[in-house]
């Protein structure tokens, strides 16, 4: 049900990000200009299309409809060898409740774990009260670091899991 992004997938991964952003944002900063001219899939498929490496480390949820997306940066590049950053995490919003969010975190944490990172972090925003239980229900913990969104006048808040060590047989 899970594996990696494909060609094929872009116009639905776009639809799913765009979506996932508008249901998730637009409540909090209430700019129907953003969500709605400035997110548009035709671009999300066209920088996918123009950049096919921004698929290497998406994910998705397939049982014959791709139900959700999630993206991740190898930690090394700028941060610590040991961690990646989970920056582009969506579910369809008719497929929420089912357990897919959930499913695509523990995968998440099974490959970073393979690949011997130590933890992975992501920046919520403050105000997006669901996101911040969701990650809270999956291990994730809030160490109290807090950023503004980059021209914005909303927070983001720092949330870490860190992942156990792997034991040899």
């Amino acid at each position: 049900m899970i594996r990696k992004a494909q060609m094929k997938d872009i116009s639905r991964l776009a639809e799913i990000e765009v979506f996932g952003k508008r249901v998730a944002y637009r409540p909090i900063f209430q700019d129907d200009n953003g969500s709605f001219n400035m997110i548009q899939v035709g671009n999300i498929i066209e920088e996918y299309r123009n950049n096919p490496t921004l698929l290497e480390h998406i994910s998705v949820y397939d049982d014959g409809i791709v139900k959700g997306m999630i993206n991740w940066k190898d930690g090394s590049n700028g941060g610590k060898a040991d961690e990646i950053e989970l920056y582009c995490f969506y579910v369809e919003p008719f497929f929420k409740g089912l357990g897919i969010g959930r499913t695509l975190i523990r995968y998440l944490c099974d490959e970073a774990a393979a690949l011997g990172k130590k933890r992975i972090y992501a920046w919520v925003l403050k105000e997006n009260a669901s996101a911040r239980r969701f990650y809270e229900r999956n291990g994730f913990a809030a160490d109290g670091r807090e950023e503004l969104a980059e021209g914005t006048t909303e927070y983001l808040v720092y949330y870490e899991k860190r992942l156990s060590e792997k034991k040899e047989v």
